[in-house]
């Protein structure tokens, strides 16, 4: 039997080295306070940008005003043309001669003004009663109708709210004074003028001639008012049929007031099926007061309809 030799030692790694771990690195250092820079003051000129920004965005949120609301106000009153008594009386009698009322009946005048014809009309013993809603005008009626030593019945009211109900024998409305509202308005204000007629009772409309108009629009016109100096720019719109006017007035105390205005414009065939629609039959049509009860189409500067309410 061979001699057996000692066995190989097993195998032994080699030794770990020793590893000196680092000395920690010293504390940061602390960091400074960082204070922010406090906003910068609005100039100015931004803080007065900002408020007017601020005011527009104000103004576009309320509801947009009619022209008629503030047109007609103290600074109108100057700007009237010269209307005399003479003119007054002859327009008063044709407004008596197209409705025929009855002696003292109740007639109704639908934006009086300063009650230039409702003065007159009182004067001859009719119970008369004014609708307005321009409280300068309304004002300047009663002083007229102090001075004439008559009584009338004004009302600060809008044509489009009235309540009457049979009241009236006899309705007119002159002027143009019709056409200042839109078309459904002024369907809504034909519909009320027929409730408060009295059974066949009589209407008197007078509005601008539109055929008449169109050959001399646009068109810039200058007149003398009572101290004042005023100037109409006119213009028509053919899609919505209204005459459109920018009005400039120069006092003489240097002041100056720019006013625009809208007026619905008829012709004859439109504004006479409107009538029938709403419960009137037309009786006569005159297109110059003086030549009553005729008209001459595109020569006739007034569209004056006499109607009655039909049953």
């Amino acid at each position: 039997v061979p001699e057996a030799k000692p066995a190989e030692p097993a195998f032994t790694p080699p030794p770990v080295p020793e590893v000196e771990l680092a000395e920690p690195a010293s504390a940061p250092p602390p960091v400074p306070d960082v204070k922010l820079a406090e906003p910068a003051a609005p100039s100015p000129q931004t803080q007065k940008t900002s408020a007017q920004t601020a005011a527009r965005q104000a103004q576009d949120k309320k509801p947009k005003r009619n022209w008629f609301e503030t047109f007609f106000d103290d600074d109108y009153l100057p700007t009237l043309p010269n209307e005399t008594p003479e003119g007054t009386r002859k327009e008063a009698e044709f407004i008596l001669s197209e409705l025929e009322p009855a002696p003292q009946s109740a007639i109704l005048d639908i934006g009086c003004g300063y009650g230039r014809h409702a003065v007159v009309m009182a004067a001859r013993g009719f119970a008369v009663t004014g609708i307005d809603r321009s409280l300068p005008m309304l004002i300047k009626a009663a002083e007229l109708t102090e001075t004439a030593g008559v009584q009338v019945n004004f009302m600060h009211a809008d044509m489009r709210e009235m309540e009457f109900d049979q009241v009236f024998g006899s309705i007119y409305c002159f002027n143009t004074t019709f056409g200042y509202h839109e078309d459904n308005e002024n369907n809504e204000v034909l519909s009320r003028i027929q409730r408060a007629l009295m059974p066949s009772g009589r209407f008197l409309l007078s509005v601008v001639n539109r055929d008449y108009i169109l050959d001399d629009l646009p068109l810039r016109v200058w007149w003398e008012g009572e101290g004042c100096l005023v100037m109409d720019e006119v213009e028509f719109n053919y899609f919505t049929s209204r005459i459109e006017s920018h009005r400039s007035v120069v006092f003489n105390d240097g002041r100056q007031v720019d006013r625009s205005l809208s007026i619905r414009a008829y012709s004859l065939h439109e504004l006479g099926k409107t009538l029938f629609d709403h419960g009137f039959r037309v009786l006569r049509v005159t297109g110059n007061l003086a030549t009553r009860g005729r008209f001459f189409g595109q020569r006739s500067p007034l569209l004056a309809i006499t109607c009655v309410k039909r049953s």
